[in-house]
């Protein structure tokens, strides 16, 4: 039995329409972005340098990271200023820049001085422009051969002063 060309193409067509007819197409969702906060720009394994008339200020390196209009975010940072007297270093697993000189770090936090200074924390909220560091849970500060262990750390470096909770150290004293 031949069929011939004009019955199969209406058997095809008749099998579509019912297709349609029977399965309808979802409706596309069309949500509202406008108010969704977007990265302006995103790098990977990225390094920055920030350079005045005076030369090199800083360096921010990290594995990824997100540029919004109020901060940045980057991931596995590592930030070294050298505006200061003594040139310091920040790693950590995460970190948001606000812009405005306050630079918050989460994870494995870890904060070198040149003089040797090395303060190891999990969260640390750090204020460049009061030249503070503010570390709401334990945390440990190890320079040459003494360390201090305690919770809660505000260090003011204009100041001068140091303040924490449950504070434990050992120094080593000189004759």
């Amino acid at each position: 039995m031949a069929v011939s060309a004009n019955t199969f193409f209406i058997v095809i067509a008749l099998i579509l329409g019912s297709i349609l007819l029977f399965i309808r197409p979802q409706e596309l969702k069309v949500t509202d972005r406008s108010n969704e906060d977007i990265a302006e720009m995103e790098l990977r394994n990225f390094t920055l340098y920030e350079l005045d008339t005076e030369g090199l200020k800083n360096i921010m390196l990290g594995k990824y990271g997100f540029q919004y209009k109020d901060r940045i975010e980057v991931e596995e940072i590592d930030y070294t200023d050298s505006t200061r007297n003594l040139r310091n270093n920040i790693l950590a697993d995460y970190g948001v820049y606000n812009n405005v000189d306050i630079i918050t770090l989460e994870g494995n936090v870890r904060y070198y001085r040149e003089d040797g200074m090395i303060l190891t924390t999990d969260e640390a909220v750090i204020n460049q422009l009061k030249e503070t560091i503010l570390t709401p849970g334990p945390f440990k500060i190890e320079q040459n051969n003494d360390n201090v262990v305690g919770n809660k750390l505000y260090y003011d470096r204009k100041a001068g002063t140091t303040n924490a909770k449950t504070v434990t150290g050992y120094f080593t004293l000189e004759d």
